[in-house]
């Protein structure tokens, strides 16, 4: 209605009741992750979580079932946001090692903005009982599949034992823990470079994993 704007209250607009619903559920999830990056999975209990989330009881059972569902959603958001940025950052490069180089990257980076959810998701997945560590499994088997591309770059690719994917993310993932668990995630950046020279050499060799490691350092 004409005039209408002029007389409304000055001051914030009212929020919609969709967006405060999904301003709880993001509470929720966010307070859940910091407290079982602090103290974890096992020691964190929904009363902790309601209380930093500042929210209710009936606000949090109308969002999830329990602890462990609230907890596998963490898992399902941290890990569908941070392959997506992967793999982004990997579709833009052209030439393969480039891709791999520019995907570790945007793992890398994405952790040492958000350490809470890192360890939260992927040193604390393994604590949670079968149904996390599956969701937690079925996400470093979505890496394969950047990997594998590499195998054709090398003349003895038959050579290749079929584990090597795994074998590359498991030492990745394995870096990623130990600078989680010392609340050391700020380090991973000046691990970058040795990261994509270890998972560069079976496919590319020595020579080439360095060029694209010093590559890393100087930018």
């Amino acid at each position: 209605m004409p005039g209408k704007a002029s007389r409304q209250p000055p001051g914030p607009q009212p929020v919609s009741r969709t967006a405060a619903a999904a301003d709880q559920r993001r509470r929720i999830l966010e307070a859940t992750a910091d407290l079982v990056a602090e103290q974890g999975y096992q020691g964190t209990t929904i009363e902790q979580v309601v209380r930093r989330a500042k929210v209710g009881y009936a606000t949090f059972y109308k969002n999830f079932e329990d602890k462990h569902q609230c907890y596998l959603e963490l898992l399902d958001a941290a890990y569908g946001v941070t392959f997506h940025r992967v793999q982004r950052a990997y579709g833009r490069e052209q030439e393969w090692p480039d891709q791999v180089a520019a995907g570790l990257g945007a793992l890398f980076e994405n952790i040492v903005a958000h350490p809470n959810i890192g360890r939260a998701c992927l040193v604390e997945a393994l604590t949670a009982g079968p149904e996390a560590v599956a969701r937690h499994e079925a996400l470093l088997k979505k890496f394969t599949p950047l990997l594998k591309p590499g195998r054709e770059l090398n003349p003895r690719r038959a050579e290749l034992p079929d584990t090597l994917e795994d074998t590359l993310t498991g030492g990745v993932l394995w870096v990623i823990n130990q600078r989680l668990i010392a609340d050391e995630a700020a380090a991973l950046k000046g691990l970058l470079p040795e990261t994509i020279e270890f998972v560069l050499r079976p496919y590319v060799g020595e020579q080439k994993a360095a060029r694209e490691a010093e590559l890393a350092a100087s930018n």
